[in-house]
């Protein structure tokens, strides 16, 4: 497949991209885009709406007169194509051999992406029918993608692309555990805070340990949701906001954020990231640093951080946007974040405080 210069259309060298003022509605857009590229005959715009993510961006199927089908993700405005992260992403991780969905098309001025269809069975639809064994060759796979994008990816991350200054350092981790204080507890569950300083502490506590481990490349949200199967091969999507963090990060979101696993489960393919990532020999990294126990503490760290900041997102998505889908999430993000949190005893305040949340269902 080409790289992303070689997709761009005549409007996209950016520098006659419409102000944001004029910039027209998606339906507009869309209409717009497939006329030109597809020039359908009269009363023929088979364009449907998917249930998109918690971004800006918005997801469309359209379907050719011969029944080909394409993704199109419209954009809330214009972009630059030169400083495109997904396209940037997109082609480190062809690099790498990382299966993506084909960008055919760009329309930076109009602020449209033509893709591939991968088709309507995410990861997560495929685990629901599948046994216990097939589901833990499914979920080794998506650990050997996370590995490769940790291993390969990381040095293959160029110091001009977006990701490459964005970490999950102490500052982001931070802020995130702030978007969950002010979201999910203040806003969504309106909770007084009583004991709210020693509860701040924990959360900072979490964020300096977590900031401490060394960073790799992250696809940022790599759970059941945004991995993609079609004819046997497992598809990564939604990978634009890739960026340095924890070894632990991908794992945590890949086992907990959409996901109900026995602890056995869990624990069993936490060690197979251990030993695979040890036989890799990750780039010089102690050599005790995927030892099984060690790592453990990280994980589970990490899933305390990462499932409340999912929390914070799902109540701003129901109070800001209105998207009440997110609010089946939240019993199982609150009960996972419990399990995480019986491996960490020195953190009793958030235990606390999400024991009484689980008591309040």
């Amino acid at each position: 497949m080409s790289g992303l210069g070689g997709l761009l259309g005549n409007r996209a060298d950016c520098e006659g991209i419409m102000s944001h003022e004029e910039f027209p509605p998606i339906q507009q857009r869309l209409m717009r885009f497939v006329r030109e590229r597809f020039k359908p005959g009269y009363n023929h715009y088979n364009v449907s709406k998917l249930i998109g993510d918690a971004s800006s961006r918005q997801y469309y199927r359209y379907v050719t007169d011969d029944g080909q089908s394409y993704i199109l993700a419209a954009y809330p405005e214009p972009f630059d194509a030169s400083k495109f992260p997904y396209g940037q992403i997109y082609d480190l991780l062809q690099e790498i051999a990382i299966p993506v969905p084909e960008i055919i098309k760009i329309d930076s001025e109009l602020g449209i992406v033509l893709q591939e269809d991968l088709g309507n069975e995410p990861l997560q639809k495929t685990l629901i029918d599948a046994d216990d064994r097939q589901k833990l060759l499914l979920l080794k796979e998506a650990i050997g993608h996370i590995l490769t994008i940790q291993e390969k990816g990381t040095q293959a991350l160029k110091p001009e692309y977006e990701g490459y200054g964005l970490a999950f350092d102490e500052e982001k981790l931070n802020w995130e555990f702030k978007f969950f204080v002010r979201h999910y507890l203040e806003s969504y569950r309106r909770r007084d805070l009583p004991q709210r300083d020693l509860l701040i502490a924990e959360f900072e506590k979490i964020s300096t340990l977590l900031a401490g481990y060394p960073r790799l490349l992250c696809h940022r949200d790599f759970h059941v949701r945004n991995m993609m199967v079609k004819k046997g091969i497992l598809y990564v999507i939604d990978f634009q906001d890739a960026r340095w963090g924890p070894p632990s990060y991908d794992l945590a979101s890949l086992l907990k954020d959409s996901l109900e696993l026995g602890v056995e489960s869990v624990e069993e393919l936490v060690e197979h990231y251990c030993r695979e990532a040890e036989r890799r020999g990750f780039f010089g990294l102690p050599d005790n640093h995927f030892a099984p126990d060690e790592f453990r503490r990280q994980f589970n760290l990490m899933c305390v951080q990462r499932l409340l900041k999912a929390l914070g997102t799902y109540a701003y998505q129901i109070l800001v946007r209105d998207n009440f889908i997110y609010e089946q999430y939240m019993a199982g993000s609150l009960h996972r974040t419990l399990l995480a949190l019986d491996q960490l005893p020195e953190f009793t305040q958030t235990k606390r405080l999400i024991e009484a949340e689980l008591g309040a269902l």
